[in-house]
This record gives structure tokens, C-alpha cells and sequence, in this order.
């Protein structure tokens, strides 16, 4: 087996493992990705996708091919990440839902769980109720038409979550989708609805609103958004934070299935 960086020059050996954010997030320096593959074919075996944030690490898939799983391809992946030279270490995180976790393996390279306190609730679009637009007394637009700086103070004075949400604390235009609305007032942001346009799942991570009026409102333009771009069939996931705005959520995606998150640490 051979492990090697994932470059723009190598990455037409992966295109087959690679997810279509990971294969963009190699061109923009978005993430950094390990592969694996066999020493005599060359044929790919498995990949670690990663992103460097200020303060941690975070592991965003490991990945190996059917067929590989018993040859240890994982582990080697996990090596790699968790030796790093010490003027590159920073703590690591990694998280996935309860039931993809393969927790003796994460162990055995040192990761150690931490509280998490989220979860996906996830449906197909046509699961998606249609709720009454309450009177609109603001406007709403995508996110290229407000203010940066407006929207990351909104977003840092809100209460969110740092690790899985919006880890540098602003809306990182490489990974936010250009559907991602902003709600204004007298010239003021009062909400904001964060899209994430991934393979095969459109992510809601981020969701918050100054009134449950503007969140109803927003929610019922979202769902109109994502009706003229996507089939009633397409997945839809929102990422919630225990005890905020969970239950609405239920309410909306009834027929959805919730999957708790578990996060795993490793210090080094």
C-alpha cells in the first residue's frame, strides 16, 4: 500500500473515490486529502478528506473501497493524519453520525469522545411541509446580497455551534451554497439560513432569526428555493442543535429520520 497527498496533479487517480466537494475543495485549498492505493496497480484503495481550521483539524470522511476494508487501509489513513511534524499538530476532531462510527478504531489511534449535543434530521425534499407565509414586513435575499460583515456579526452575536456549524465564525464562501438566504429589517440582518450543497445531500447547517415571524417566513422561502432547483426526491438534512429550534424542525420534516452526532477528539 502507498499513501500519498491528494494534488491537483494526482488527483485524476482518485476521481472515482472523491466526492465532488472533496475533488473542489483540493482545487480552492478548501481541504487537504490523503489517498491510499495499491503499490502494485495503482489502483486507488481508500481516501481521508480533512480541513485545517484556525484552532483544530477536522477529519471530514474516511473513506475505503469494498474489497479493502481488511487490509488495515483505515488505520494507515489515520496514521498519517494523527503524526503529523509538530509545527503542523493542532487537535483533531472528527465526527458522524452514531451508526457509520467505528469507535474501536478511533480509540486505538487515540481519539477520545467529547459532548456533542447534535444531530441530523433528514428527509426527502417532498417531505418537506408546506407552511402559511405569515405578512412579510422585511426582505430576504441570498447571501451574495448582504453585507459580510453584517452576516458575521449576526452570525457571532447568535448562539451556534463552533466546531460543526461555523467553525472560524464567518460563513466561508467556499462552502456555503449561493442559495444560503439572509433576512433583512430597516436595513439590518434579522436571520440567516446556511445552505451546503453537497454530493448526494443538501445540508442545512446553520438556522436563526431575530422572530419566529422572520424563521417562518424563511423557512417557507427555503423550501420554495429549493423546490425550483432540486426533485421532491433530493435529500434534505438539517443540522440542529439540542433544545434549538429542534422541535420546529420535527414539526416541518415529520417524516424524517433523526440521527444523533457523536464528535471524537484527538489531542496528540
Amino acid at each position: 500500500m502507498i499513501t500519498e497527498i491528494i494534488t491537483e496533479d494526482s488527483i485524476g487517480k482518485y476521481i472515482k473515490v472523491l466526492k465532488n466537494e472533496e475533488i473542489f475543495g483540493i482545487l480552492n485549498g478548501r481541504f487537504s486529502c490523503v489517498g491510499a492505493c495499491d503499490e502494485q496497480t495503482g489502483l486507488p484503495q481508500g481516501i481521508l478528506s480533512a480541513e485545517i481550521h484556525m484552532e483544530y483539524i477536522q477529519v471530514r470522511r474516511v473513506y475505503v473501497l469494498p474489497g479493502y476494508q481488511e487490509e488495515d487501509v483505515a488505520a494507515e489513513l489515520l496514521e498519517i493524519i494523527t503524526d503529523l511534524p509538530e509545527e503542523l499538530k493542532q487537535p483533531i476532531l472528527y465526527y458522524e453520525v452514531e451508526d457509520l462510527v467505528d469507535e474501536s478504531l478511533l480509540s486505538r489511534y487515540g481519539f477520545t469522545e467529547v459532548k456533542c449535543g447534535c444531530s441530523l434530521i433528514e428527509g426527502d425534499l417532498e417531505h418537506y411541509k408546506e407552511i402559511k407565509a405569515p405578512p412579510m414586513n422585511f426582505s430576504i435575499g441570498t447571501l451574495d446580497q448582504a453585507s459580510p460583515d453584517m452576516v458575521r456579526a449576526f452570525i457571532l452575536a447568535s448562539d451556534y455551534d463552533k466546531f460543526l456549524q461555523i467553525p472560524d465564525g464567518y460563513p466561508d464562501a467556499t462552502r456555503f451554497s449561493d442559495g444560503s438566504l439572509v433576512i433583512m429589517a430597516h436595513g439590518k440582518v434579522i436571520g440567516v439560513i446556511l445552505l451546503e450543497e453537497m454530493d448526494d445531500v443538501i445540508r442545512v447547517p446553520y438556522i436563526h432569526a431575530k422572530s419566529n415571524v422572520a424563521l417562518l417566513y424563511a423557512l417557507y422561502v427555503l423550501r420554495k428555493v429549493l423546490l425550483s432547483e432540486y426533485s421532491l426526491k433530493a435529500r434534505v438534512q438539517f443540522l440542529m442543535r439540542d433544545g434549538i429550534g429542534r422541535e420546529a424542525i420535527r414539526v416541518l420534516m415529520d417524516r424524517g429520520v433523526e440521527k444523533k452526532i457523536r464528535m471524537f477528539r484527538y489531542e496528540g
